[in-house]
């Protein structure tokens, strides 16, 4: 088997979408990185590894840190070959933040305690907001539901009704019995479309 030489691995990271890294678990700090991530998050070289110490902690959005240390504690108990995934967001250079999803497992053993992890990360960031965006959808869709359900067919079923006992008691000319036919034509659609926007919603 052919081992990759040191020129294609750096022309893979060069083309790659994520970020490569190991890093020292021991030292808490960053031994490698294939430079996607600091790239992505705008910070030079020297900065990013400088902002590694304690798994990334300063970038790292403050209400998403229990979240790594639950990684790392993760980590610590899995198994060779175990694969711990985390979704954090982390603070770019310009203020803002972005959502970072990594996969890490265990690369190296110093004895009984982990010394190195190797870690791929992207930016999910769009996937996050397209999960929100459709959270938002469906929340509306659920309202429409409601409304349709609760505020549109009471009325429609009352006018039913209405026209139903009209047409017990009878009517004095053929008019009459020509617009109350129209009328009950006309809500009968009204009530189809209604369960039509109903069904529709609880299949979205």
């Amino acid at each position: 088997m052919m081992i990759p030489d040191v020129n294609f691995l750096h022309s893979l990271f060069e083309v790659a979408h994520v970020e490569f890294q190991t890093y020292d678990l021991a030292d808490h700090k960053l031994a490698f990185s294939s430079g996607v991530a600091r790239q992505l998050l705008g910070y030079s070289e020297e900065e990013y590894f400088k902002l590694s110490t304690h798994f990334f902690k300063d970038i790292i959005y403050p209400d998403d840190f229990a979240i790594v240390q639950e990684t790392i504690d993760k980590i610590r108990r899995s198994k060779t070959g175990q694969v711990v995934e985390m979704t954090v967001r982390a603070r770019r250079r310009d203020g803002n933040y972005i959502w970072m999803r990594s996969r890490q497992m265990i690369y190296e053993m110093c004895g009984n305690d982990i010394c190195t992890v190797i870690r791929e990360v992207e930016d999910v960031t769009r996937l996050i907001e397209l999960q929100d965006e459709l959270k938002q959808k469906v929340a509306q869709l659920k309202e429409v539901s409601y409304k349709n359900s609760h505020l549109l067919r009471s009325p429609v079923a009352s006018i039913i009704g209405l026209v139903d006992l009209i047409e017990e008691h009878g009517m004095a000319s053929d008019h009459n019995k020509e617009i109350v036919h129209f009328l009950k034509e006309s809500i009968r659609r009204l009530d189809e479309v209604i369960h039509e926007i109903n069904d529709t919603a609880r299949s979205e």
